[in-house]
């Protein structure tokens, strides 16, 4: 309830800020965002956009925006209109209460590039404003929501920002310029988070929305729920990770008592930790940092995994930078930007790191 209260504030009154919706794998972020987005009066339109369609490029990221539509009938409504009204209205008249990308029709894609000679073609982001600017006119409230948003990290080892800096460029211009269209940006990948921040300038245009796991009280009533009969020892193995919860309940349905099953689960993180050490131990692994590329050594990721063998939290000062964060980039380890704090990603992991060590 808490979660649901600080995300519907910051969808309230008129758009200022990008607003990053991050924390560790598995707490329940994506289902936290439909759940909010479900309960949002009528009058708000929410465009969910997930980055895993995403293959790097412009021409890549405007098929992540739009889906395609019917081109029978963009070519009827393209005879009676200009281009741009034709498909902002089009895009408008299909757009749902929340809506998995935007329709449009096929054609119009091929319309949608950058850097072309053909001056009729036009920039997806000015296409994007008008429709939003199109859509507050309507008295409605238009929300973008970036998911996965890690999956465009590898954009910028590529072409050095100038893709990713437009994108959140566009969003600043949505949120603090104009005040047209709220934005939330979700991940696990809070480094980088840091790094988008930094290079794409946004102190002062941009804010941090934790979605932990569950404190010990608020498990408890979830695993209530589930049915959970020695909510001590579910504790001790999962903590609040709701994604744990579902497995373990998944496995309960089939049969398992809870102790073979949270067993089964720390075996299945303990051979994935081992599974990262032996793979650094005998293959030539690295890490870029700062657009360089270390050979990551398996002393020190032992090392670094040590520090969490009597603490589950650490300062992120305590650890070497290179090491860290490639056990964060792994998903072995989580990084809490606003507090500082790196720690497992799961109580299961950490179970597992004490068990190997």
């Amino acid at each position: 309830e808490k979660d649901i209260s600080q995300l519907k504030l910051a969808l309230s009154g008129e758009p200022n800020l990008v607003y990053f919706v991050y924390g560790p794998i598995n707490s329940g972020k994506t289902a936290l965002l439909t759940k909010v987005f479900q309960e949002l009066p009528d009058k708000y339109v929410v465009f969910y956009i997930n980055f895993r369609g995403f293959e790097g490029g412009y021409k890549k990221l405007t098929r992540v925006f739009f889906q395609l539509g019917d081109e029978g009938l963009w070519k009827k409504i393209r005879e009676k209109l200009p281009l741009i009204a034709a498909a902002v209205e089009y895009a408008e008249k299909v757009a749902g209460k929340i809506n998995f990308g935007i329709e449009l029709p096929g054609e119009i894609i091929k319309m949608l590039q950058v850097g072309d000679e053909d001056p009729e073609k036009i920039d997806v982001f000015h296409y994007l404003e008008k429709l939003m600017r199109r859509i507050v006119g309507k008295g409605k409230i238009p929300v973008l929501v970036l998911d996965e948003m890690q999956v465009i990290k590898g954009e910028i080892n590529a072409t050095g920002m100038p893709l990713i800096g437009r994108l959140f460029n566009f969003l600043v211009r949505m949120t603090k310029e104009t005040h047209l269209c709220h934005s939330l940006c979700s991940t696990s990948d809070c480094l980088f988070i840091e790094e988008i921040y930094s290079s794409a300038r946004l102190e002062g245009r941009s804010e941090y929305i934790l979605v932990d796991d569950l404190e010990r009280e608020d498990a408890f009533k979830v695993y209530e729920a589930f049915g959970f009969k020695n909510k001590e020892l579910v504790w001790d193995y999962i903590g609040g990770k709701p994604g744990d919860m579902v497995k373990l309940f998944e496995k309960k349905k089939r049969g398992f008592s809870e102790e073979k099953a949270l067993r089964d689960m720390l075996k299945n993180e303990r051979v994935r930790v081992e599974d990262l050490i032996e793979g650094v131990r005998y293959g030539e692994k690295t890490y870029i940092l700062e657009g360089k590329a270390y050979k990551i050594e398996v002393e020190e990721v032992l090392k670094t995994l040590t520090v969490f063998k009597d603490r589950e939290v650490v300062e992120k000062e305590r650890i070497e930078k290179l090491h860290r964060d490639y056990l964060i980039q792994e998903n072995i380890l989580f990084y809490n930007p606003l507090e500082g704090t790196v720690r497992p990603q799961s109580r299961l992991i950490w179970r597992a790191i004490k068990e190997i060590l």
